[in-house]
């Protein structure tokens, strides 16, 4: 039954997530492009072949993680694979869409002031980290993650949160606009630590807990690749660790590969 369950559960892509994917990245290309003259950037050089680079990678973690088979296999049997999902979305996707961003976009939507005023106060480095714990583990909580199974609409909002809050966090390492430009390369290296610790009371809570937490999980019957709900569980907690740790080392690496500890605060 488990492996017929496989092999039926890969056999489901998401026309939706695709489309809407292939939307998104044919506006980039559009606004970024030809019609980049309608946001009054029309001297602006286009997107570096960097930014395309990893405009194009951003969008394969997209559909990797909203349009594969990993999104119903995590949304009906699998906890480790909803959280491959969650961290290649707030890990891998965001930042890479953020660095195929180029500035001029960013000078036309900050033109709009209450949009700058909000945005300014929500990558504040401490306000994006509390912003980020408060989303990313509360919606790890049991009743909260289960209604999120059983509620589209729900589930859907709270992936948008995930995209806006991990938006935020990124930004005061990643950021290259010259009017809200990057944290110092010391001070990056302490919020890097600070930003993976965050994402640790939800990954400790789940990985030592030796019950099930989520009832969709824990009453599915089949078993895909014999995982009880408690190593299904555990196995997510893993992953959550080891893929924060990871890209956060990631980005932590040139601040010593390029400054040494005479510029770190400069």
């Amino acid at each position: 039954m488990s492996q017929l369950a496989a092999v039926h559960a890969w056999q489901h892509w998401s026309f939706t997530a695709f489309a809407i994917g292939f939307f998104l990245w044919i506006l980039y290309e559009l606004f970024t492009g030809p019609y980049r003259r309608l946001l009054g950037a029309q001297n602006a050089a286009p997107p570096s072949s960097a930014q395309q680079i990893y405009m194009a990678l951003g969008m394969i973690a997209y559909f990797f993680a909203f349009a594969s088979p990993l999104d119903y296999i995590s949304d009906n049997y699998l906890f480790s694979a909803h959280m491959i999902q969650h961290m290649v979305e707030v890990s891998i996707m965001v930042p890479l869409l953020l660095k195929g961003l180029p500035n001029f976009l960013w000078t036309w939507a900050f033109q709009w002031t209450p949009f700058e005023r909000a945005f300014r106060a929500m990558v504040n480095p401490f306000t994006a980290l509390i912003v980020f714990l408060m989303i990313f583990d509360n919606f790890h909580w049991p009743v909260i993650y289960d209604l999120t199974l059983t509620n589209e609409t729900f589930h859907v909002f709270e992936h948008v949160l995930f995209f806006f809050a991990a938006s935020f966090l990124w930004w005061p390492v990643l950021s290259t606009h010259p009017d809200f430009p990057r944290i110092t390369p010391g001070f990056r290296l302490v919020y890097l630590f600070f930003a993976f610790d965050v994402m640790m009371p939800a990954s400790i809570l789940i990985l030592m807990w030796n019950h099930p937490l989520y009832i969709p999980y824990a009453e599915q019957p089949v078993r895909l690749w014999g995982l009880s709900p408690v190593s299904d569980q555990r196995l997510g907690a893993v992953i959550m660790i080891v893929i924060g740790f990871v890209s956060n080392v990631i980005a932590a690496f040139p601040a010593f590969a390029r400054f040494d500890m005479s510029q770190w605060y400069d």
